[in-house]
């Protein structure tokens, strides 16, 4: 299995566990988190509710995480133009890059700077 492979494997599981955990502690009015493979990385995404339906609304992408394989970095993303048909992604601010994709996964769980989840 190559370097690749399995450093997606481990985000995949990562994001599994963050979306789990957000979903159990927080109510279906303030959103489920949810996430969907991409090339070499996955997309995180917030479903949103009517407050009496069970059935999603609208989704809106939150975050991005990606592999760059030349480097062996963890790169994260934020939806620059939120709402707009043809999603621009730009660097997260705060921690654009990592080696330690545990720690980039802790970041979007807990969102410190409210720019995933708020």
């Amino acid at each position: 299995m190559s370097v690749v492979k399995m450093e997606i494997g481990r985000l995949l599981a990562g994001a599994e566990r963050v979306c789990h955990s957000r979903n159990t502690s927080l109510p279906v009015a303030l959103g489920k988190s949810l996430f969907e493979p991409c090339l070499n990385g996955a997309v995180f995404s917030k479903a949103h509710y009517l407050l009496d339906s069970s059935h999603c609304d609208y989704t809106d992408e939150v975050a991005k995480v990606v592999f760059e394989e030349a480097n062996q970095i963890w790169l994260l993303f934020m939806p620059m133009d939120k709402g707009q048909v043809d999603l621009k992604w730009g660097p997260y601010p705060f921690l654009p890059q990592c080696h330690d994709i545990d720690i980039i996964l802790q970041e979007i769980e807990k969102d410190p700077h409210a720019y995933f989840w708020g």
